[in-house]
């Protein structure tokens, strides 16, 4: 069977602060379940700064790890052996100004083709999730997050 990309680009959300507090929630995995929606298909087992162990419902265990940090910009995350197809996460951050930055998501997954069309709708709503959670918790009237925040 061949394998095909699938590529998943979220909308681009509004976040109401400088990029930096983002930027260091995203680009450690330690903070993970803070912004990871909650789905009992998906389970987090454990992670570090730089990796995490999630166990999918139907499709194993396997991890993830941090392969690029470019400081308040850019987050790039990809599979570790275990995982059932390759992937790449791109997490991208554009301060438009004070407290105003724009932040997008996008997949890029190497899969075949039977499992691409089982798979899509899963991963859009995944990526779409991902950006709806980190959209509420910088959210301009969320007074539970600290723009000083220190990962």
């Amino acid at each position: 069977m061949f394998n095909s990309e699938l590529k998943i680009v979220s909308r681009v959300a509004k976040l109401h602060t400088a990029s930096a507090p983002i930027y260091r929630m995203i680009s450690d995995f330690s903070f993970m379940g803070t912004i990871t929606p909650p789905d009992d298909k998906v389970k987090i087992l454990s992670c570090d700064s730089d990796s995490c162990r999630i166990s999918v419902q139907g499709g194993g265990e396997f991890g993830m790890k941090i392969l690029e940090r470019k400081e308040n910009e850019l987050v790039k995350i990809g599979n570790d052996e275990g995982a059932p197809f390759t992937f790449s996460l791109w997490i991208q951050l554009k301060e438009a100004e004070a407290y105003d930055t724009r932040l997008r998501i996008t997949l890029h997954a190497n899969m075949n083709s039977i499992m691409k069309m089982v798979a899509q709708k899963p991963l859009t709503s995944f990526v779409e999730s991902l950006v709806d959670k980190l959209e509420q918790r910088f959210n301009a009237s969320n007074t539970t997050y600290d723009t000083n925040y220190e990962a």
